[in-house]
């Protein structure tokens, strides 16, 4: 069901190795294009959305022969890159042409409203409620209770916030990690930036949280289980394919290539890592 795109921005890619293990993968080299480091300007906004919607999405697998087309959704599995980045979630979920909830996992809320009207890695989802016309809720888990605080009140109360105890409340009799996930009516699109994940666990180029790697893993698990029960009461009631759970995944938060402040060559390692865990236990 899910395809694998790679959006290699800084570079940081060609030291990973992890989507070697998906021979469907989709490697997009976007080193060195002007205005797309943290922020997006208009001219780098339409190169990525052309190079997104030729290589990486695909029509809904319930559109008409008079629609079809026109409902290019973004599903699959897309690795962004750095936190840099992050406004890409925006770009991909401009394509969706059907109600939508988004969830987020990140240790920041991203809605901080830029200077100028410029699409921003601080900002995507106050760009997602402000001008897509197909969002109908957004879930935000594990951000910075003091970052959550110094946002405009009026964009703070149009997100709903988690803290990682709300989530991953207990654990299982038998180890395993108990997820509540968000309660939404609608198909998810979810946004992860392992930057939610603490730093004793991998490194990232932002300030991290401190969920753990297998929290995160056991998020997305849960997710899928609830789209495949979705799916299936779907089959039995008629309404098909178009009735999914899940719309795609995308996640950022790679280190930096040049990156000072840790061992750079365990922090690739451990990025690499949790990604072909991702794939391997979870996508794949």
């Amino acid at each position: 069901m899910f395809k694998t795109t790679i959006l290699n921005f800084s570079g940081i890619y060609d030291q990973e190795s992890f989507y070697l293990q998906d021979k469907g993968s989709h490697f997009v080299a976007l080193e060195g294009i002007p205005g797309t480091n943290c922020m997006c300007d208009d001219v780098a906004k339409d190169r990525l959305i052309g190079v997104i919607a030729q290589g990486c999405c695909q029509e809904s697998p319930d559109s008409s022969e008079d629609d079809r087309g026109m409902r290019k959704l973004p599903y699959g599995l897309h690795f962004i890159d750095n936190g840099n980045y992050h406004y890409v979630s925006a770009l991909y979920l401009s394509l969706v042409r059907e109600p939508f909830s988004l969830v987020v996992l990140d240790h920041h809320p991203d809605m901080q409203r830029p200077m100028f009207d410029i699409l921003s890695c601080g900002g995507w989802i106050c760009d997602v409620l402000d001008n897509n016309p197909f969002v109908r809720d957004v879930h935000v888990i594990g951000a910075d209770e003091k970052l959550i605080e110094e946002l405009d009140a009026a964009d703070r109360n149009r997100v709903r916030f988690y803290k990682l105890e709300e989530v991953f409340p207990k654990m299982r009799p038998d180890g395993e990690i108990f997820v509540e996930l968000p309660d939404t009516n609608y198909p998810v699109y979810l946004s992860i930036d392992k930057d939610v994940i603490s730093r004793d666990e991998l490194v990232t180029n932002w300030d991290q949280g401190s969920a753990t790697r297998q929290q995160v893993l056991e998020f997305v698990k849960a997710l899928l289980d609830r789209e495949m029960r979705t799916d299936d009461a779907s089959s039995q009631s008629g309404k098909g394919a178009g009735s999914r759970g899940l719309i795609g995944v995308d996640i950022c938060g790679e280190c930096a290539p040049d990156q000072e402040d840790c061992d750079l060559r365990s922090a690739i390692l451990q990025n690499d890592e949790f990604n072909a865990s991702l794939l391997r236990n979870v996508l794949l």
